[in-house]
């Protein structure tokens, strides 16, 4: 017979994980930030301005481009969840999409300058979709590992504020550093040529520290045979059936909506209403270090008055934030304060999401029998995908529909300046409005921790089932 002390302790589900681990684990969203902030914020700047396509073409591109990249976040997540290997499900996937990872990076930002415009086109439409088939091919394992490196919620959350923290640097460093490195390396198609180089290797060495020194321990209560495996559709069933992931779709949708617009809209704020692109580092650093002091003091606010209530001071704040911008929008001073308010409010969120994601997984087995932590979190990572897509096609849509003039900021229609300033400051207003509203509905940080001990008693009773079971045989 297994004693029930020693359960726990094979499963790990309750030990502190270290701070190695924990640095280890945040190091694969710095990678990812290497990638997603520097696609996020420039690919379409780099198609309009420098490659020179027109900006509703490369918006619709990449809006498109986002849908298929959900579609394929469920497929990986199901993938995931069916990889049996001596690497884990999780990290070995990491340990196989790096590589190409890093050159697909590399590849979005290598468009030729003597092909005609249609081969132009093409190139993009190809090269983007097989980034972020690479992107997905890694960044779904990853996200999957951390509900797979624990099942306590607090660990969870620790994990999650330290990969947030790793991703966050990235979006203070990447918009301040990428066009001096661009300018110092002769500028044009060659010096994105090469910063993307220097990214891609920064992406696979940092990716690698995440693989080797991390380690999946949670297992689910009833392994499945593989003649009995849980089918696609059956699986979608369930994810569907599981009101909090649901729930988590849209926060989570929504959110990476507000994220979208304040990163992709930066460069276009600063270049054509504030006169300057060169004031896009000053106002990532504004909105992104004040996060990161956010994110640090997240875990104090959760432990005084829990999530909902953090989340929901954190969204007020950056409605204020923004609201304060409307009073001169061309003031630096004005769009600074407001632009660190946000980044405070921005912070509770960020910290939260993917481990509210994660116990979303704990709930689904809870409820269905059946645990499937590659597919909820490709299906939460779909809402994320989905969210940015439309934040950056839309951008694009819009600006082409106002009739945006790429690489002259003295000759905008005057809508364009409206438009900018509408995407900029009034949408992430009436967004975090409709997050406020879907919070109130989400309570399940209030039986979670019941939860895992109801999953403990299962996989107790099936581990003296299975020893009495091996006793009578022999």
């Amino acid at each position: 017979m297994v004693k029930e002390d020693e359960n726990i302790s094979d499963n790990q589900i309750y030990s502190k994980i270290s701070v190695k681990e924990k640095i280890s684990y945040s190091l694969g969203d710095f990678a990812t930030g290497f990638a997603g902030v520097t696609v996020g914020s420039f690919a379409l700047y780099y198609y309009t301005d420098v490659i020179g396509i027109s900006a509703s073409i490369i918006g619709a591109i990449l809006f498109f481009s986002r849908i298929l990249d959900a579609i394929t976040n469920i497929i990986m997540g199901y993938l995931v969840d069916r990889t049996k290997s001596k690497h884990g499900k999780a990290r070995s996937w990491i340990l196989w999409s790096t590589i190409p990872f890093g050159l697909s990076l590399v590849l979005v930002f290598s468009a030729p300058t003597n092909w005609d415009d249609t081969a132009v086109l093409i190139f993009s439409i190809v090269i983007l979709n097989l980034y972020f088939l690479a992107y997905t091919a890694s960044n779904i394992p990853y996200g999957t590992l951390a509900a797979l490196i624990t099942q306590d919620s607090i660990q969870r959350s620790n994990l999650n504020t330290f990969r947030m923290i790793a991703y966050f640097s990235t979006n203070l460093l990447i918009p301040a550093i990428t066009l001096p490195l661009v300018s110092w390396f002769g500028g044009g198609t060659i010096g994105w040529k090469i910063t993307m180089v220097i990214y891609a290797i920064v992406l696979i060495i940092t990716f690698f520290i995440t693989f080797f020194f991390t380690k999946e321990r949670v297992k689910p209560v009833q392994i499945e045979e593989d003649n009995k495996k849980t089918s696609l559709k059956t699986a979608l069933k369930n994810l569907i059936k599981n009101k909090y992931w649901v729930l988590m779709f849209g926060i989570m949708l929504l959110s990476f909506s507000i994220l979208g617009l304040i990163t992709g809209v930066n460069v276009y704020y600063a270049k054509i209403i504030l006169g300057s692109a060169d004031i896009v580092g000053l106002l990532n650093f504004l909105f992104t270090f004040p996060l990161l002091a956010g994110l640090f003091l997240t875990p104090l606010m959760i432990k005084r008055i829990g999530r909902r209530k953090t989340i929901s001071i954190g969204l007020i704040f950056l409605i204020i934030g923004s609201s304060i911008m409307i009073f001169n929008t061309s003031s630096v001073f004005i769009i600074s304060i407001g632009s660190i308010m946000r980044g405070i409010g921005f912070a509770p969120i960020m910290g939260n999401a993917y481990a509210m994601l994660a116990d979303t997984i704990d709930y689904g087995e809870w409820k269905t029998g059946t645990r499937n932590d590659g597919l909820v979190y490709s299906g939460g990572g779909f809402s994320a995908i989905l969210g940015s897509g439309i934040a950056s096609g839309g951008i694009g849509w819009v600006l082409g529909l106002g009739g945006y003039v790429g690489g002259n900021a003295s000759e905008q229609p005057s809508i364009v300046y409206s438009i900018i300033e509408s995407l900029f400051i009034y949408s992430p207003i009436i967004i975090s409005l409709l997050i406020l509203l879907l919070l109130r509905f989400h309570n399940l940080d209030k039986f979670h921790l019941q939860i895992i001990k109801d999953l403990q008693e299962r996989s107790y009773s099936n581990q003296r089932r299975n020893d009495e079971i091996n006793i009578n045989l022999n």
